[in-house]
């Protein structure tokens, strides 16, 4: 129902280890960086690999290789490059932090987790750190967990945005509605562009039972990204709830002209059809929904169709 946002810092463009360099190493490095930042990673990786191979006790090379990777979605090998840095490096927050961000995206969660805090341990007011260890937090189902930590990345950093609407996620699932409404808020008077915070927001409304308020949020997200489906989804079952049948039917139909076959948006048309008095129309739904897998039509199919 609710979509995350996981920022990623990206630190190519700096040159974290400052120490005398040789002449043509610190060439190889610059030209990297720069091929990185254009987007070649290819040539990239080619010229941090003859850094190394000039001298393997430089942590720098090894560090953008493994930020390359990870861009590249080999975040195994930038695991390996960061672990190289900390073993030249151990003092710096950096590698540490960018090695949780791949164990991270490998759902190795607990071990991201210890190198957040190792990243923090080294750098307190580090608010990408604790809120990366929330994001990891909440992948464990830490939903409280994950709220104290989007808090302390808030102490650090009170605009930062994408910390807001996640403490608003983890509030959500606790069922803290109104918590969850007003991180939700905060976070959308920073950032007006993101349609996640604003679908969040309505699922929140409608948990609420504010239903008008929640497809109003819902119609600002597709607004923005128009083929949201979980907007789309949770903006018809709020018109249900009204018994705005007509709309939910218009909805659903919408649903499933770009995404045919949608077993909750049929099964769903189906029960609007019902009650507008098109029971065809709902049994055909149910029909096809039920031949798909839906236990849920298969019941309504039973209990309401010869």
């Amino acid at each position: 129902m609710i979509r995350r946002i996981f920022p990623i810092l990206l630190l190519i463009a700096i040159h974290v280890f400052a120490q005398a360099q040789k002449p043509e190493q610190k060439a190889l490095i610059d030209s990297g960086i720069l091929k990185a930042k254009l987007g070649d990673y290819q040539a990239a990786l080619a010229d941090f690999n003859k850094s190394i191979d000039l001298d393997s006790n430089e942590a720098e090379p090894w560090y953008n290789r493994g930020i390359v990777r990870s861009e590249m979605g080999d975040n195994q090998g930038a695991i390996g490059d960061f672990t190289r840095v900390i073993q030249l490096k151990p003092a710096y927050p950096e590698p540490w932090f960018n090695r949780g961000l791949a164990r991270d995206y490998l759902n190795d969660f607990s071990g991201a987790i210890s190198d957040y805090n190792k990243a923090i341990a080294l750098k307190p007011n580090f608010p990408e750190a604790y809120h990366n260890m929330g994001l990891a937090r909440f992948d464990l189902n830490q939903f409280h967990e994950a709220e104290l930590e989007f808090s302390r990345a808030l102490q650090y950093k009170p605009d930062f945005a994408e910390a807001l609407y996640n403490r608003g996620l983890s509030r959500f699932s606790q069922q803290n509605y109104s918590g969850a409404i007003q991180d939700f808020n905060a976070a959308i008077n920073l950032d007006t562009t993101q349609y996640e915070y604003y679908s969040s927001r309505g699922a929140a409304k409608a948990a609420t039972g504010y239903y008008d308020d929640a497809i109003f949020d819902f119609t600002l997200a597709l607004s923005i990204k128009e083929d949201d489906l979980n907007a789309h989804l949770n903006k018809a079952l709020a018109y249900m709830y009204l018994k705005r049948y007509q709309d939910a039917l218009q909805e659903y139909d919408l649903i499933l002209t770009f995404t045919p076959g949608h077993l909750e948006a049929l099964t769903n048309r189906g029960v609007a059809n019902q009650y507008l008095g098109k029971k065809l129309d709902a049994c055909s739904d149910w029909k096809a929904a039920s031949e798909a897998g839906s236990d849920k039509a298969r019941g309504y199919l039973l209990k309401y169709c010869d």
